[in-house]
């Protein structure tokens, strides 16, 4: 999870979400300790969130099966959005991050581009052997997911732009 608060904003981006690219868009070394826990995240008077579909960051998450462990891949899909439903914040949707902040050249983890059709379902991509959340949790994600796309408002590019690059 890359989480940063800094006087205007706080972003928050979960793993498989583009947090990578935060990392090096922020010049921050890939992975370390920002410092910043979700409290702070929480509590900041402009909180930013970059949202993506849950069923795409678990079958992004698949890729990582030939590196990591079983359990440390079902982390990287791992659901969240049950502990923001009563906060407010905006977001960043996932699907439009390179408009935000420009892809690295540098060394990132896989780029993944899944995007399933509005047709897959949760059962279509959970695995048996996940112990680290139940099929009914990624179905409550994704109901969540849909609520939050539907409810909050997106920050523009070049408010982005203009929070960031001053």
């Amino acid at each position: 999870m890359f989480i940063l608060c800094t006087r205007k904003f706080a972003i928050m981006t979960p793993p498989r979400c583009g947090h990578t690219n935060m990392y090096h868009y922020f010049g921050i070394q890939q992975h370390s300790d920002t410092g910043f826990h979700t409290e702070d995240w929480k509590q900041h008077p402009n909180p930013i969130l970059v949202l993506r579909n849950p069923l795409d960051r678990v079958v992004s998450s698949l890729e990582l099966f030939n590196t990591l462990t079983p359990t440390k891949v079902h982390r990287h899909s791992c659901p969240y959005m049950h502990y923001l439903r009563k906060c407010n914040f905006r977001i960043i949707d996932f699907y439009d991050l390179e408009q935000y902040i420009p892809r690295s050249n540098l060394m990132q983890s896989w780029r993944s581009d899944t995007r399933l059709d509005d047709t897959v379902t949760a059962e279509d991509v959970y695995l048996p052997n996940n112990t680290v959340y139940t099929l009914e949790e990624l179905q409550q994600e994704v109901e969540n997911y849909k609520q939050l796309m539907l409810t909050r408002e997106r920050i523009s590019v070049e408010e982005w732009k203009n929070l960031t690059e001053s």
